[in-house]
């Protein structure tokens, strides 16, 4: 279900039936990397135990309004194709029971070559709390789309936004059924024409409703993290910027050193009013949030304007027992905020599998300058 370049369609306003709460909040709970069936002959059943005890227990504790899978649902590689996608069943039965809707962006490893994305996205789409949409023509990959959220206690097609979480496709990966086996070939990051896309809905929308702040998240972090995490070092994981940062350097979107490949997509989202923060996994030993810095690629265009016009980045957690690294695991936290004249504050933490909270901050206009609590759940 889709909108149109014009207006958001009723049926999807239908669809994402995603309200505010009483207090006027919205809460997410993002999984990210759950790596489902790696290994399953060997470490991999228990591993997948663990992380749905853990999907469990976050969600009994946090109750979000929203639960967002952010890439690397499954490992595609140690998968065989007659039960490959039957690893979604697995992922989303602790949501299915609990009552909860999700939206998914996919990863690298959720292209392998006993594993599609469009095979996985038509397994989550037999239920009907799954939001994840697939991007229009024009688009690569599968999960390129936006989700609307409205206010507290409003129905009907007509009704505004309060704000939009946009999703983006980072590709990788390899094709389905291509050899030599799991060699990667798939392009690894959001492409041209998916950019492009994304520039005439996001005016379109901002035509029609005007400027709406807006999350965005894409499972391959941008070259923005790098520099980012390059230029704050050592205080990146310090009382100004708390979190886990132990994937130096991080690995970014494309393939050349500069990442030059997602020069479009990162100027897109500069060039995006009202885009408050972006959301990415991958780097499974990387916790933290930052503001996007202000060097970002000198030589290449990208801008953005003064400091506090250019969003937050933020990793999110390590959730699931497969994947690289022994980590603690935990689920990163958002909550928005809006008051009477529409206005949002973010907060956001980490729910740690042990149940304790971590890295809790308020991305505003002097994160970077507050002190916080360095305790990262390690």
């Amino acid at each position: 279900m889709f909108f149109s370049l014009l207006v958001l369609s009723s049926a999807l306003f239908c669809k994402a039936d995603l309200y505010l709460a009483e207090d006027r909040s919205f809460h997410i709970s993002v999984f990210s990397d759950l790596h489902y069936g790696e290994n399953e002959s060997t470490f991999g059943i228990p591993a997948d135990i663990n992380s749905a005890a853990l999907m469990r227990q976050v969600l009994s504790q946090e109750q979000p309004n929203l639960v967002v899978l952010n890439g690397d649902l499954i490992t595609g590689e140690n998968n065989f194709a007659f039960n490959s996608t039957g690893y979604v069943d697995e992922i989303v039965a602790p949501l299915v029971q609990a009552n909860y809707s999700w939206a998914s962006t996919y990863g690298n490893h959720d292209s392998k070559y006993n594993l599609s994305r469009e095979a996985l996205y038509a397994e989550e789409k037999k239920y009907a709390s799954a939001y994840t949409q697939h991007g229009p023509a024009g688009t690569d990959g599968v999960t390129n789309y936006v989700l609307p959220v409205f206010p507290t206690n409003t129905t009907g097609s007509t009704q505004t936004p309060v704000a939009l979480l946009w999703f983006f496709d980072s590709r990788g990966g390899s094709e389905y059924q291509s050899l030599p086996a799991n060699v990667d070939n798939i392009d690894n990051y959001v492409s041209n024409g998916t950019v492009s896309w994304y520039r005439s809905a996001q005016a379109n929308l901002q035509s029609q409703y005007g400027t709406l702040p807006s999350l965005a998240f894409v499972h391959i972090p941008m070259l923005a993290f790098v520099d980012l995490q390059a230029q704050t070092s050592p205080n990146v994981s310090g009382p100004n910027y708390p979190g886990l940062n132990e994937d130096v350097p991080l690995a970014q979107q494309g393939y050349s050193n500069t990442g030059s490949e997602a020069i479009p997509f990162m100027q897109a989202l500069l060039d995006t009013p009202g885009l408050h923060s972006i959301y990415s996994g991958h780097d499974h030993g990387d916790s933290w949030c930052g503001r996007w810095p202000e060097s970002t690629l000198p030589g290449y265009g990208v801008g953005g304007g003064s400091s506090q016009d250019r969003p937050f980045l933020c990793f999110c957690k390590h959730s699931g027992y497969g994947g690289y690294g022994v980590w603690n695991r935990g689920v990163r936290q958002i909550r928005m905020s809006f008051d009477q004249s529409g206005a949002m504050s973010v907060d956001t933490w980490v729910r740690m599998q042990a149940g304790t909270i971590v890295t809790a901050v308020t991305l505003n206009e002097t994160y970077g300058e507050d002190i916080y609590s360095t305790a990262d759940g390690q």
